[in-house]
């Protein structure tokens, strides 16, 4: 799946362009309500630079509300060459995105995380 979201045209510099998102406050509070002192022992979250440029997470979702949740890869362009690139396979949630894009993820990984929370259909 690929989302393109253009923003209207503000006059800026690519040096005053403003973060994609907030930073990553729901990623930090996920995190800290998995901590219950043994998850964080053996789980956690990797972040990691790359090549293009940009970032790379790797956030364990095993032994959480989320273990099993599978979503397909998702890649968002952004405006000022910017993009992410998201997807779980149930027991990692993958993340890549460019330099100013770590709140794109930190929104994408909330909108997932939010999901699995919503009730499903009754099972037998």
């Amino acid at each position: 799946m690929v989302v393109t979201l253009v923003p209207p045209r503000t006059g800026r510099s690519r040096s005053a362009a403003p973060e994609q998102g907030e930073g990553i406050a729901f990623i930090q509070s996920w995190y800290a309500s998995c901590c219950d002192g043994e998850w964080e022992h053996e789980f956690g979250i990797r972040i990691a630079t790359i090549d293009n440029p940009g970032w790379h997470l790797e956030i364990d979702v095993a032994e959480t509300e989320l273990e099993g949740l599978v979503t397909e890869r998702t890649r968002i362009e952004l405006p000022e060459g910017e993009w992410m690139i998201a997807w779980s396979d149930g027991e990692i949630f993958h993340a890549s995105c460019g330099v100013r894009s770590l709140g794109v993820v930190d929104g994408f990984f909330k909108e997932f995380a939010v999901s699995s929370a919503a009730p499903g259909p009754a099972t037998d």
